[in-house]
This record gives C-alpha cells, sequence and structure tokens, in this order.
C-alpha cells in the first residue's frame, strides 16, 4: 500500500481524466443535446458515475482512508465534486495548489441530494415530517366500496395508492379513484395515484386438468400448450397455456422454465404437435404447488422479443392518462422501449398533463444490461422514477444475483438522480398472516434507502403500513443511503443520564 500524498494526488487526478473521457461517449450516446435543460446536469453525473465504477478503486480508497480524506465510496450524488474534493485537499496536504479543479461549495439549504429530493417531490410529492420515505399500498378490489380502508391506510402512513391495471376494470378503478380522492379531502393529506401498465406478462390463461386438486410435484410431467383449444396428452393430468402464445416461437429442449415466481420450476422435456412437455425439476412444497389460472410464467433463458404495450394496455392507457397522477410500465427492456412509450405518451395524453411522471419497472435481465440507457431515455423527457420489481426479477437472474443488482441499481438511480421504488414482497408474512419475519423488518431498513417502498395488498395491510412507517421513522435517523448518521445513541445517553 502507497500512502504518499503526491502518489495518491496523481492516482486521484487519472481517475478524473479517465472519467471525463469515458463519459464523453456515453453522453454522445445518450443524445444529450436534446435532453430536457433542467435534466442535463444529472445525466452528466450519470454518465460521470458509470465511468467512474467501471473501474476497481477499492485500492486506493484504502490508501486514502489514513489521510482523513473522502475514500470516494458516497460521491454518487456529484461525481466530479467528489474527486475534486479529494484532489483539492491532498494538494493542501503536500503544498500543491490545484486551481485546475472546480470544487463546488455548497450554498444554504442546499446539499448533495437536493436534486434527487427535488425530483422524488416532482414524483411523490413531499415526503411525511416524520421519515423520508414514502410509502406506496397496492389497492385491493375492496377498496372501490371499502372507503373506510382507504381513509385507514392514509391516516396510518400511506403516500401513494398503486392501482394494478393487471387486474379488475375501469368501473373499479374509477371507484377506487373516487375513495382515495374523499380521504384526501377529509384527511387533510395528499395521496398520489399510481396506476400500472400490466405490459406483456405472460402468464397462465387456461388450465385443463384430469385432477381433482390439480398441483404440480417434483418430477411430473405437464404441458405447456401453444393452442387455444387444449387437449390433454395420454398419461398427462395437467395442461395450460398462454395469455401471450407468441412467448412460446422459440423454446426448445432443455431450456428452464419457471411458474408463480420460481415456486415451480420445469425443463422443456419434448417437443410435441400441442406444445411442450415439460418436468418438473423443482417445487417450494414436498406436497406440489397448486397449479392456478393467472400465475406468472418466466423464460430465463430466453429473450423473448414482445412489444412492451398489448392492445389492452393501450386502452387502459387512455384511462391512466385522464386519472393518474403516475404512470408506471411494466417488463421495460430497454430505452427502445422508453422511446416508444414516449411516443405513443406524447399523442395520448391532454395537453394540461403533458409532463405526466411515469415510471419504469425493472424486472427483467434485458433491463439490467440497459439500465443507465434507459434512465438516460426517459428521464430526459419527463419526470421519471423506477421501480424494482424484485418477484419477477429474482426469477430472472436468481435470489443470490438479486442481493447484489439491488445495490447496484440503488447506486445508479442515485447518481441519475432518480427517486426509486423499493417492491415485491416487502412485509409479505405480516400482510397475509399477521406476523412478520425477522428478515423481513431488515429488508424494510434495507428498503429506506430507495425513496419509496411498496406494499402489496392483505387482510393485514394496514397494520403493514403502520410498521413501515415506524420502522422508517426510527430507522432513518441511523442511516440514509449508504451515510450512517449520528444520532445520539439510547445505549450512550442511558450512561450520562
Amino acid at each position: 500500500m502507497n500512502n504518499d500524498a503526491v502518489y495518491l494526488l496523481g492516482e486521484v487526478r487519472k481517475i478524473r481524466q479517465d472519467v471525463l473521457q469515458k463519459s464523453r461517449k456515453l453522453l454522445q450516446d445518450w443524445d444529450i443535446d436534446n435532453a430536457n435543460s433542467d435534466y442535463k446536469d444529472s445525466l452528466i453525473n450519470l454518465a460521470n458515475y458509470i465511468a467512474f465504477r467501471s473501474e476497481d478503486h477499492r485500492q486506493i480508497q484504502n490508501d486514502l482512508i489514513p489521510w482523513g480524506v473522502s475514500s470516494l465510496g458516497r460521491l454518487e450524488p456529484n461525481v466530479l465534486n467528489s474527486l475534486d474534493a479529494v484532489i483539492k485537499t491532498l494538494g493542501y496536504i503536500v503544498g500543491q495548489d490545484q486551481t485546475d479543479t472546480d470544487y463546488h461549495v455548497y450554498k444554504d439549504g442546499e446539499d448533495r441530494h437536493s436534486k434527487l429530493n427535488h425530483n422524488t417531490e416532482v414524483l411523490l410529492g413531499r415526503v411525511p415530517d416524520n421519515r423520508q420515505t414514502h410509502i406506496m399500498v397496492t389497492m385491493p378490489s375492496i377498496a372501490s366500496h371499502d372507503y373506510e380502508l382507504v381513509e385507514s391506510l392514509m391516516k396510518n402512513g400511506m403516500n401513494t395508492a398503486r392501482i394494478n391495471c393487471a387486474h379488475d376494470d375501469k368501473n373499479i378503478w374509477g371507484e377506487m379513484i373516487t375513495n382515495i380522492e374523499k380521504a384526501c379531502r377529509n384527511t387533510g393529506k395528499s395521496c398520489k395515484i399510481l396506476m400500472d401498465i400490466s405490459g406483456p406478462k405472460v402468464r397462465i390463461k387456461n388450465l385443463l386438468t384430469s385432477k381433482r386438486n390439480p398441483k404440480l410435484k417434483l418430477g411430473e410431467l405437464f404441458l405447456l400448450s401453444n393452442q387455444e383449444a387444449m387437449t390433454l396428452p395420454s398419461n398427462i393430468e395437467i395442461a395450460v397455456n398462454t395469455t401471450v402464445p407468441d412467448a412460446l416461437k422459440n423454446v426448445e429442449l432443455g431450456q428452464l422454465i419457471k411458474i408463480d415466481d420460481g415456486t415451480v420450476e420445469a425443463v422443456v422435456k419434448a417437443v410435441i404437435d400441442e406444445g411442450f412437455l415439460l418436468e418438473v425439476t423443482k417445487a417450494s412444497k414436498e406436497k406440489g404447488i397448486k397449479i392456478k389460472t393467472e400465475k406468472g410464467v418466466n423464460f430465463p433463458d430466453l429473450d423473448i422479443d414482445l412489444n412492451i404495450l398489448t392492445d389492452k394496455d393501450l386502452e387502459d392507457l387512455t384511462f391512466a392518462s385522464q386519472h393518474a397522477d403516475i404512470i408506471a410500465f411494466s417488463f421495460v427492456k430497454s430505452k427502445d422501449d422508453m422511446a416508444y412509450i414516449e411516443k405513443v405518451l406524447s399523442k395520448s395524453l391532454p395537453r394540461q398533463r403533458k409532463d405526466l411522471p411515469i415510471v419504469a419497472k425493472i424486472e427483467t435481465v434485458e433491463a439490467i444490461k440497459a439500465f443507465p440507457e434507459i434512465i438516460a431515455e426517459a428521464a430526459s423527457k419527463r419526470p421519471f422514477g423506477i421501480m424494482l420489481a424484485r418477484g419477477d426479477l429474482a426469477v430472472e437472474i436468481g435470489y443470490e444475483r438479486l442481493s447484489e443488482i439491488q445495490e447496484e441499481l440503488l447506486w445508479i438511480c442515485e447518481a441519475a438522480h432518480i427517486p426509486m421504488i423499493w417492491a415485491t414482497q416487502v412485509l409479505e408474512s405480516l400482510i397475509k398472516n399477521g406476523i412478520p419475519t425477522r428478515s423481513e423488518i431488515s429488508d424494510v431498513v434495507a428498503g429506506a434507502r430507495a425513496e419509496c417502498i411498496m406494499l402489496n395488498k392483505g387482510d393485514y395491510i394496514v397494520e403493514g403500513v403502520k410498521t413501515v412507517d415506524d420502522i422508517l421513522s426510527k430507522s432513518e435517523g441511523h442511516n440514509y443511503k449508504k451515510t450512517a448518521m449520528l444520532r445520539a445513541l439510547n445505549i450512550s445517553k442511558n450512561l450520562f443520564s
């Protein structure tokens, strides 16, 4: 380890030069000249961060720490400013004036996260007084006629109501919106409405079975049919088809297919006239998994090329364009998807809602690979956020990889000054059964680093909102993003009271 300050100064200056060189190419690819002027600085910082993280800087981090300067581990909000601060400080230490750096001293009322906080407020509204993270709740069908439930959710901390367009219909959505707006008036609280366009999600459409209680067990063969009118082949007791038949076009022998968020895994054993014979290679319960319509079907080994908006989505988008405060789009895979969505929105949005905020849901391998480009394409046009849909993403990439990816996406969003929504199975056991697990509580604390935590529906959803609100109000005094906050510890205070 070389702790010589002159050497370190030279190394950090090399890093700065490398960042600028690499980021120029990214910005050219992202067509920064046509970006919204309000977002250009954020786009530049995103490019700088992607360039910076293209190299391994762990050694120089360790070398910087003994000198009492930043180890560059929290530079996401302003990459160049962080590098320049280190260069300036090391310059003072070695007696060299670094006149070619442009270190920015923050003004009163301004901090490293001012742009992120502004963009979050534009997308999700103002944060409550007791916490920095918003709470979003998926509306159950009963929210259309149970006003008391909606009001209770709002009183206990719900800031955004999510309407899932994969379920119910326009009449029910309209009744939900009426109750949400009524609760806002009666409570004096603000609650944004996010409408989630379902996208080309592949689900089980129909089920044909000779079983009284159809379950898929380890080693069992079943049919994934490519036909609307299904028949059961000899010795096969379960057949299913999908909502998106085109998804099966490139399925081949040996490929892995996952059903119901990965609770069932199967491998293609044979291709027949009726479709594909699949063998169950994993089932999360020894007695088998009950197979139902509307359960998701994932193809981790396939890059399925489907239009980002289905015919149903376009119909739903017409409704959402008139009623939603935010529109979320599922299964975004590329910047081309975002460009197409923007083209559709520019034609469908009323003039007074032309700047309506949108959210891209990240749930595929392709979206991870194209993540910076997706942000650059969308955020340069209108207010924008990211939803990390960890359910489908975990099925696609595996739970082990998810633990790493969710961290990386959080950092990139922070560098892009883009709010993130932490979604899928948050407090699921508590919301469904009334009793949380220890790991669920830790997941909420991890989610506090995002700008919003989303809860799904369940019998104990009000209790879930209360719990998240309580955890966030306590934990955020100790941590913000990557930074440990030095609130007084009760253990320490008690020793001196």
